[in-house]
């Protein structure tokens, strides 16, 4: 065989290996509760309302907005509702969530003076009005925070998916409730300090982990979505997109344009004068 020859069937190769890695689902649970909505990122935040608070999500479901929530353990095995591994930057207090319990948690309240929800509370008080995305968080364990969400989320009724960074969080979703929607989260653009490893952004830039998750929405950074890994994505698999997190009108305008079909935003009323969204 001539070394052109080879050199195309190791390219073929090559591009077929690519396409494994990054091709979400082949078949996906309906969807259709959860699509053309507007979610709120932490809730609808904002004004004195702390994100990720009880507060946040009733003024969310007031409003009929879906809600974008993100969930870990605390060391004593209590689901909460905080972004971040640390209460520092919300909070003031530089500890680890899942170093603490959730009685030791409580005393580091959200600068409302709430304490940092419980996820079966934030269940409870949303009751199924809106649908949620239900961020995993790797914080104490991938996988341990997928359990335990998944615990709760086997009795709650009203219409959820799930998202995560990390995929073996959503590898254990795919393992072990193949029925319940989930998404990948990504991102493009130059990597941030402190955001991320530098392999693991490559990785989740070009779509790489989609192998594990094998996902049933992919969820990027619009509008840094303009990678090879998207484009080739779109065009050959044609998946579900959700677009993080949008922060002007205009932002939101252009991810409609490109077909993005759950939409997160933050800091701004989006309009209501008919655009696809029905909220």
């Amino acid at each position: 065989m001539s070394a052109l020859l080879w050199m195309l069937v190791c390219l073929m190769f090559l591009a077929g290996l690519y396409l494994f890695l990054i091709a979400p689902a082949r078949n996906r649970p309906d969807a259709s509760a959860l699509m053309d909505r507007l979610y709120a990122h932490r809730g609808l935040h904002g004004g004195g309302v702390p994100e990720n608070s009880l507060a946040a999500f009733s003024r969310a479901a007031e409003a009929g907005y879906g809600i974008e929530l993100d969930v870990q353990l605390t060391r004593d095995g209590r689901l909460v509702v905080h972004h971040d591994a640390s209460l520092k930057r919300v909070c003031g207090t530089d500890l680890q969530i899942c170093d603490i319990t959730y009685e030791e948690l409580c005393r580091h309240p959200l600068p409302d003076g709430s304490c940092v929800p419980l996820f079966s509370d934030v269940l409870a008080l949303v009751g199924g009005r809106v649908p949620l995305i239900v961020e995993v968080k790797h914080h104490g364990g991938a996988a341990r925070n997928a359990a335990a969400a998944l615990e709760q989320l086997r009795a709650y009724d009203g219409p959820y998916c799930v998202e995560s960074f990390h995929p073996l969080a959503m590898r254990y979703f795919r393992l072990n409730a193949p029925g319940v929607v989930r998404g990948q989260l990504a991102m493009g653009g130059a990597r941030q300090a402190g955001e991320t490893g530098i392999v693991a952004h490559f990785a989740l830039r070009h779509l790489l982990v989609n192998c594990l998750s094998r996902p049933h929405f992919v969820a990027y950074s619009y509008p840094k979505d303009r990678s090879p890994a998207m484009w080739l994505m779109r065009r050959c698999f044609h998946p579900l997109l959700a677009a993080w997190t949008l922060r002007s009108q205009e932002a939101l305008d252009g991810a409609l344009a490109r077909d993005y079909r759950l939409l997160i935003f933050e800091g701004f009323t989006p309009r209501r004068d008919g655009a696809r969204p029905s909220c």
